[in-house]
């Protein structure tokens, strides 16, 4: 039975604030997202029977409807009137609750996979509205590249792209999100920050006249700050990088996550190397580039 394979990348977040808590009890932020080569595969196969199911790996990661991927079939097929369904399959490479976007990318491929397989009529906006109710960043992942990020993260604008090789490492020790936002302590936001924050302007500054050495002396996290013990991992583990040659590094999302910029990939691949004596997850990664972050193909299944 023929159906769709797609590879979906991961992001971290170049420069993350967060403004403070808004009346609708999400948090205002502004951030530079950027997909990375880290993959997780979903397949999908068209089920006439209008059941949805998702299977994943490894065995830890959410299955069945507990599954963002279950979620994002369910919505869009009651969102578009559909009554077919469909087999999902999810084969995760991009570690979970780190801060690598993984299950925020793999619900946005299932969301562009099915339209491709259900034939769907949909405009890129109403698909947006879609992945939203999913989560504030599955709509980047429909583009990726470099992304500016704002309000909860749902407002996107293109940011110049940033070509380059990092190393990506995952300590064990995970940082849950909620815990991260309250240990933070930011009050309710008062209106609207017109233009973005000094760190965010310099990131993107540095984007634009394409010079690495700023860009990863640009970058910036605010959960860095929290004292979490997941934190606390990360930030040595960001040291590491540093001591092993990176020109630049941070946390990504709430962590775990870190990352580092390297010169290039001879640089990263020894960076990784070296550091995964102590941080067994350690991988060179290049940067994706916008509208390289899904990548879909046919296949028999």
């Amino acid at each position: 039975m023929s159906g769709l394979k797609i590879e979906t990348a991961a992001k971290v977040n170049l420069c993350l604030r967060v403004l403070g808590r808004r009346p609708d009890g999400y948090h205002e932020v502004e951030t530079v997202l950027q997909t990375v080569g880290a993959w997780d595969t979903v397949v999908l196969r068209d089920e006439q029977d209008g059941a949805i199911g998702v299977r994943a790996s490894p065995a830890d990661a959410p299955q069945g409807e507990d599954n963002l991927c279950w979620q994002a079939a369910h919505l869009l097929a009651g969102h578009m009137n559909v009554r077919r369904g469909v087999s999902i399959v999810v084969e995760k490479t991009i570690p979970m609750r780190s801060g690598l976007g993984g299950g925020s990318s793999d619900a946005a491929a299932t969301l562009v996979g099915l339209v491709r397989l259900w034939h769907l009529d949909i405009s890129p906006e109403d698909l947006a509205v879609v992945a939203v109710e999913l989560g504030s960043d599955v709509p980047f992942f429909f583009e990726g590249g470099a992304r500016l990020a704002r309000g909860r993260g749902e407002q996107l604008t293109p940011c110049p792209e940033l070509s380059a090789w990092l190393v990506v490492v995952v300590p064990e020790q995970r940082v849950p999100t909620a815990q991260a936002y309250a240990a933070l302590g930011r009050g309710v936001t008062r209106g609207r920050r017109r233009g973005p924050s000094r760190p965010v302007q310099r990131l993107v500054e540095a984007l634009g006249r394409g010079d690495l050495a700023a860009v990863s002396g640009s970058l910036h996290n605010d959960f860095e700050k929290t004292g979490l013990p997941g934190v606390a991992d990360a930030l040595r583990a960001k040291d590491d990088l540093l001591a092993a040659g990176c020109m630049g590094a941070a946390m990504s999302g709430s962590g775990s996550a870190v990352f580092g910029i390297a010169g290039g990939r001879a640089e990263a691949e020894r960076i990784a190397a070296r550091v995964q004596e102590k941080w067994p997850w350690a991988r060179a990664v290049p940067t994706v580039p916008s509208g390289e972050g899904i990548r879909i193909a046919e296949a028999e299944i």
